[in-house]
């Protein structure tokens, strides 16, 4: 079966400086990878060169077996690629209604169609406040409207970038449950993530980064073997 993702040698450089080096990554259909690292390991590089937005990039990155690389952010998306970056841009003067009217699109074939009753269900705390504008909610109700927000673009993988950052522990739960369901959907994702913990019940393979450099690939049972690596490159 063709990987729904592959980036191959993926490298980045900021100005003269290189910061990713000759990454590789794959995700299949269906299923959730998580990139693993301390703070500024380069995972959220990583996850921003996948979806186009830097400059300057060497590698290949292909989505359902073409190539992607070079790609434009909006031309990316309408293949099916969403992204949910750490600073959850919500439109802060739309209200929730009206944040995920901005991200309908039309049904892909052979992905989940989300509707905003499906979305409602998956985050209970929105449907109760449908009507308020974006920039009265909590940092944590604005993370669960930017997935929302996403998802009503009707991918077949989502990028999510440190979805379990700042968040209080209760809502922690929350988005842990919701990612679980979108899995259960037949959604594929790609999340970056300090706490190893958050993504231990989600994924089924693992990818560490460490100084902008792969230091393993595998399951979190092997990675539980390897304490070279947990104490070297992880937040444990």
């Amino acid at each position: 079966m063709t990987d729904l993702l592959e980036a191959q040698r993926l490298s980045v450089w900021y100005g003269r400086a290189r910061v990713l080096f000759d990454i590789d990554l794959r995700v299949g259909p269906g299923e959730v990878v998580a990139l693993l690292g301390r703070n500024g390991a380069g995972k959220s590089t990583t996850l921003a060169a996948l979806m186009g937005l830097m400059s300057r990039v060497s590698g290949d990155v292909r989505l359902n077996g073409e190539s992607i690389s070079g790609l434009p952010t909006h031309r990316i998306a309408r293949l099916g690629m969403g992204y949910v970056p750490e600073d959850r841009r919500v439109f802060a003067d739309l209200t929730v209604d009206e944040n995920l009217a901005v991200g309908r699109r039309p049904p892909r074939p052979g992905v989940p169609h989300w509707t905003p009753d499906m979305l409602f269900a998956l985050f209970p705390n929105l449907a109760e406040l449908r009507r308020r504008r974006a920039g009265q909610m909590s940092g944590g109700e604005q993370q669960m409207l930017t997935i929302a927000r996403t998802l009503m673009g009707n991918p077949a993988l989502v990028l999510l970038d440190e979805p379990s950052e700042g968040l209080a522990p209760r809502i922690v739960d929350q988005m842990a449950e919701a990612l679980g369901a979108m899995k259960t959907q037949g959604l594929a994702l790609l999340l970056s993530e300090q706490n190893s913990r958050f993504a231990r019940s989600l994924t089924d393979r693992v990818t560490v980064i460490d100084r902008g450099r792969v230091r393993f690939h595998g399951t979190m049972a092997e990675l539980d073997s390897r304490s070279d690596i947990r104490d070297s490159a992880l937040c444990v």
